[in-house]
């Protein structure tokens, strides 16, 4: 057996002996001496007074001591308002002593007899509990024992308007949690209930938000009691739109029709998972969808997708924007270029990718469906691929919004259309052919209409190979008898069209308008203001034949796209207007007549 040298001896039981000294004062601490001691750090964590009037330990000896604190008040910080953030009559707890040692807090039961509490989130963002942003992200899912009689918590928030007043029971008969308030100053009942908490396995839940504008029920599992940092959870809600939603969820979503919704969430902190998400937005139906959230320092990050069997455009607007927007309409016309805001201000911290899949969209003539990607990385958001399916053809191409260091929206439309025909956007015309497109446009602004109005580049439109009425044939080329005395079920051949705006600053020139048919040929010049979509052209017409009654001066178009002012030159329609074109045609002054122009250079120039 091997005997240790006496000093060595000395020096092993010296340690020991000062260990178990150690672990005896731990276990004996008398904790209420540090009391002024723990004022002071609380009221330098939270900005304001504190005051606690006793603490007292009730096992004279345990390495999981009960501390019992009497009369603690937090008083609220002065830009929180007035009153005290806490007050509680008696707090007993338990607690674990070693793993103090290593700088951890290990809460293992927690008695709460009478108090009120006061949360206060203030319109910047600031939280009275959390004032100074040093908050972990920890939960009760440590506490394998809570107790709680004649507790009241009130939350006032406003940066999403809303307050609740809750009374916090925990017993023998299980958690409750049971109280009132309102969400954007409606009316609403709210409700969590639970089993009683002893143990620290898996914990099921029921929540309740029911009012007037909003119900959502939610059925749930936390990994551990109060635990929210891991759950899984059904819900199903109801609100007369997703921004009262958004008001309890907190995901940005904007005003809409009335919503009914339901999904599966699952939260692994920090990470939120949405599945199964279905239901209806007005009179659009959200087949299914799914996204996956998570958070990266103080950034946002989203991959998801989004199935639609119907979406109505007008179903993402509230009745009051509807009602704004009719005004506009009213007051400035109606517009061809929708005024959908594109600003990303309060996008700013959101990253990520959402796939969109619509099958059929309601209340748009000739548009059938949309498929495509948002991507948003740091402001700048792209759209692309983007398909538009029309009834005839499709839309392709992408949009790009950025708003990197700017204030103002950069956007830029890059659009292709394709396999088209002229009678998809202009349904019981007589005109019909084959008709392409081609949209490039750079701009700024905070609305589509906004950065469409403002923007440099090019629009060209060209068909080709179809056919028209022969007395329109004829009067577009300024062929005035034969578009009188031409026969109405008459057809002529439309050759080629061609049409290419070069824009500036949101002024779009023409160059060329080219309208070629078996009869006659027209041309036009002018300009196409796209900031209120205002018109001035000239056409002139050219029959390719011999002609009685010519018109030589130019029709001109004015007003706007959606409603075009078309204003014959004055005396053609009189008497005195027709004898002087029969006079020019019997004195041999002939007007010249049009060749056939060459399609294919006028369709390459065009889209171009």
């Amino acid at each position: 057996m091997v005997r240790l040298a006496r000093p060595w001896r000395f020096i092993l039981g010296g340690t020991l002996g000062l260990a178990l000294l150690i672990l005896l004062i731990l276990a004996a601490f008398p904790w209420g001496i540090l009391r002024d001691r723990v004022s002071a750090r609380l009221a330098q964590r939270f900005g304001s007074d504190v005051s606690i009037g006793t603490i007292e330990r009730v096992e004279p000896l345990s390495f999981s001591p009960t501390l019992i604190v009497r009369d603690l008040t937090i008083a609220q910080p002065h830009w929180a308002g007035t009153g005290d953030l806490v007050r509680l009559k008696r707090v007993d707890f338990r607690f674990k002593v070693l793993p103090l040692l290593r700088g951890k807090f290990d809460l293992q039961a927690l008695a709460i007899d009478g108090g009120r509490v006061a949360m206060v989130r203030t319109r910047d963002g600031r939280k009275n509990w959390q004032p100074d942003k040093r908050g972990d992200k920890s939960s009760a899912a440590a506490i394998t024992s809570l107790s709680i009689r004649d507790l009241v918590i009130d939350y006032r928030d406003a940066v999403q308007n809303r307050r609740f007043a809750v009374t916090v029971a925990s017993d023998a008969n299980g958690f409750r949690a049971e109280g009132d308030g309102a969400i954007d100053e409606r009316p609403v009942q709210v409700a969590l209930t639970g089993p009683t908490i002893r143990g620290d396995g898996p914990w099921p839940f029921r929540a309740r938000v029911d009012g007037p504008t909003i119900t959502v029920d939610a059925k749930g599992v936390m990994a551990s009691p109060l635990g929210t940092n891991r759950m899984t959870v059904d819900l199903t809600a109801r609100a007369n739109d997703l921004k009262t939603l958004d008001a309890l969820i907190e995901a940005g979503l904007f005003g809409t029709q009335p919503v009914r919704l339901t999904a599966r969430v699952r939260h692994d902190d920090p990470t939120w998972v949405i599945e199964r998400l279905s239901g209806t937005i007005g009179r659009s139906s959200l087949t299914s969808a799914k996204a996956t959230i998570g958070k990266e320092g103080d950034r946002t990050n989203i991959d998801g997708s989004l199935h639609f069997a119907d979406l109505s455009f007008d179903d993402l607007a509230t009745d009051e924007g509807r009602a704004r927007a009719i005004a506009i309409e009213r007051r400035i016309g109606p517009r061809v270029v929708p005024g959908t805001r594109i600003n990303l201000e309060k996008m700013g911290g959101v990253d990520g990718r959402l796939a969109i899949r619509v099958d059929r969209l309601l209340d748009m003539a000739g548009l059938r469906g949309l498929d495509t990607v948002l991507a948003i990385d740091r402001s700048r958001l792209t759209v692309a691929p983007l398909t538009v399916r029309l009834a005839q053809g499709r839309i392709t191409g992408q949009v790009v919004v950025d708003q990197r260091e700017r204030t103002t929206p950069r956007a830029t439309f890059d659009l292709k259309l394709v396999d088209s025909r002229i009678s998809t956007f202009a349904g019981g015309a007589p005109v019909d052919a084959p008709l392409r497109a081609r949209l490039k446009l750079v701009g700024s602004g905070d609305t589509i209409r906004d950065a469409i109005g403002r923007s440099d580049g090019m629009i060209g439109f060209a068909a080709a190979g179809g056919t028209l009425p022969a007395k329109m044939a004829s009067l577009l080329g300024a062929d005035v008898a034969r578009g009188l005395t031409t026969d109405e079920d008459a057809r002529a051949r439309l050759r080629c069209l061609g049409l290419r705006l070069n824009v500036t600053n949101g002024v779009g020139r023409i160059d060329p308008l080219l309208i070629d048919t078996s009869r006659a040929q027209t041309r036009g010049q002018g300009v196409v203001r796209l900031s209120d979509e205002r018109l001035s052209i000239a056409l002139t017409g050219t029959p390719k034949q011999r002609t009685l009654l010519h018109l030589d001066q130019p029709v001109r178009i004015g007003g706007r796209i959606q409603d075009p002012d078309i204003r014959i030159p004055p005396g053609v329609k009189s008497a005195g207007g027709i004898l002087r074109m029969l006079g020019r045609a019997i004195g041999g002054d002939d007007t010249p007549r049009a060749g056939n122009a060459d399609c294919g250079a006028l369709v390459r120039r065009v889209l171009g």
